[in-house]
């Protein structure tokens, strides 16, 4: 018994709207939204590294503007993007284009209290201390 030319053209035609269809599922699933870049806008200080100012889209470290960051959010909540690798080391925020960029995780939204920064010994914390500058 042989599958005539219909039956194969809709058995490819079906194969390919599943196949669509689980495509779409796992983009949704892994889907990280984009948020107004303001919305975490603030100040935050940690007592070994100085501060990180958030302004619209820029990420300034003690007073140096370093790079520009997108806000997303995905299943582990919300977090800054910036451009570049922003870490900390020898008690100072760095900028490294060798490295690989990370999340940048934040503790809430909107108003975020915490910054958490990938640092040489685990994970530095940044508390808010204050609104942005103009």
């Amino acid at each position: 018994m042989s599958i005539g030319f219909a039956n194969r053209h809709r058995w490819a035609i079906g194969g390919g709207a599943v196949a669509a269809l689980t495509a779409a599922g796992v983009a949704l699933l892994t889907y990280e939204s984009a948020l107004p870049s303001d919305i975490a806008d603030g100040i935050y200080s940690n007592d070994c590294c100085g501060s990180v100012e958030l302004r619209s889209g820029q990420l300034i470290a003690n007073g140096v503007e370093l790079v520009g960051y997108t806000v997303q959010q995905d299943e582990q909540g919300p977090y800054i993007r910036p451009r570049t690798f922003v870490g900390t080391q020898d008690e100072g925020i760095v900028l490294d284009g060798g490295r690989r960029v990370v999340k940048l995780r934040l503790n809430t939204l909107p108003g975020p209290t915490r910054i958490s920064l990938p640092g040489l010994w685990g994970t530095d914390s940044f508390e808010r201390t204050g609104q942005r500058t103009q």
